[in-house]
């Protein structure tokens, strides 16, 4: 999307998990350093909205906010085709404002609910936000940079429409396994390999003990 600079990014153990397979505890926070606290909210900062699926919400109930760092609280935006946000989740919080993007199909009632609490959008007719749309309404907004901080389908359907310019992922020493365990990218993923999505790397550094990768996506896939 013209103008909208969209950056993808995680963190995920060696086998490329999120969270162990019964999702339970799927925070990483236990991983995370203070220093690795202040460069997500360094990052967070510099962006004009996170956006976030709304299993990420329902599970690890994040404020998505700058804390632990100067600087402004972005956008918070929440991918929520069936409007399942709970009402007293944190995003919905008066700290930073918030946007839900839900489809038509999402119940009527429920959308009110949330609409007392937060702004939502009706994007998209299918049963998928439409996020093409998305970003043309937030660049309406004045937005220029977003950043797609979770979960794996959320940031599936972002490579999917080719709307990722960068991707970074930082890998904690550690194994989860489980062939039922969330990834960094899930969705119904690529079948050629013609469409895997080439990446060029950025840089690399390690940042207690966890490695930091930065790539630049190649070209639009779509």
């Amino acid at each position: 999307m013209d103008n909208i600079r969209v950056t993808v990014g995680g963190l995920m153990s060696v086998d490329g998990k999120i969270a162990p397979a019964d999702r339970v505890g799927r925070k990483f926070s236990r991983f995370m350093t203070g220093r690795h606290q202040r460069m997500l909210h360094t990052i967070r900062s510099k962006v004009d909205a996170i956006v976030v699926g709304v299993n990420t919400v329902i599970t690890d109930n994040p404020s998505l906010t700058v804390r632990e760092v100067k600087g402004k609280n972005p956008l918070r935006v929440v991918l929520d085709s069936n409007a399942r946000t709970p009402l007293e989740s944190k995003i919905l919080g008066r700290e930073a404002s918030t946007v839900i993007a839900v489809t038509k199909h999402a119940p009527e009632g429920r959308v009110e609910l949330l609409r007392r609490k937060v702004e939502v959008l009706v994007l998209g007719g299918s049963q998928r936000v439409d996020l093409k749309e998305l970003l043309g309404e937030l660049k309406k907004r004045g937005i220029h940079s977003v950043l797609v901080e979770g979960g794996g389908e959320a940031r599936w359907g972002f490579f999917k429409e080719g709307l990722v310019d960068e991707l970074f992922v930082w890998v904690v020493p550690y194994i989860w396994g489980g062939r039922d365990a969330p990834t960094l990218v899930d969705g119904e993923g690529f079948l050629q390999e013609a469409d895997a999505i080439p990446l060029k790397l950025k840089s690399t550094k390690v940042v207690d003990k966890t490695l930091i990768l930065s790539f630049r996506v190649n070209g639009n896939h779509v």
